[in-house]
């Protein structure tokens, strides 16, 4: 169990630390230029970093199984895309329950979801801020 969770506290500052990069290189874009090609960036920027964050947890979740620290319930091998698809699903907090780890990945589950949810009001905050800014125009 303290692998799990020392695992999931590595990915979720990683995907914290990572998120921020993005974000900040998203509002310094905002603060040059404003017109709708710096904003589609800006969402480009945003969904890069969503993907890479739920590529960051998959390899976890690969990393987890490796280690003995749990699997994946009635499938008897995950490929990478099964990784990612359970990430993404998992750090919407979707959670469509198609695919759901055993033991001790279960704790990393539960981080991921948190950590999806914190990143995505980061970036509704910054999606806000796109908002009222082409308000005041």
């Amino acid at each position: 169990m303290i692998a799990a969770l020392l695992l999931a506290v590595v990915l979720f500052l990683l995907s914290l630390a990572s998120h921020l990069v993005f974000l900040q290189r998203g509002a310094a874009l905002l603060n040059h230029r404003d017109d709708m090609l710096a904003r589609l960036a800006i969402a480009l920027i945003v969904l890069a970093s969503h993907l890479l964050v739920a590529i960051y947890f998959a390899l976890g979740f690969w990393l987890g199984s490796e280690l003995g620290l749990g699997g994946f319930k009635d499938i008897p091998s995950m490929d990478w895309m099964d990784y990612f698809y359970f990430s993404l699903v998992n750090m919407t907090t979707l959670g469509l329950g198609d695919i759901y780890p055993t033991e001790h990945l279960r704790s990393l589950t539960g981080i991921q979801a948190l950590t999806g949810f914190a990143l995505i009001s980061c970036s509704a905050q910054l999606f806000w801020k796109m908002m009222m800014k082409g308000e005041g125009k």
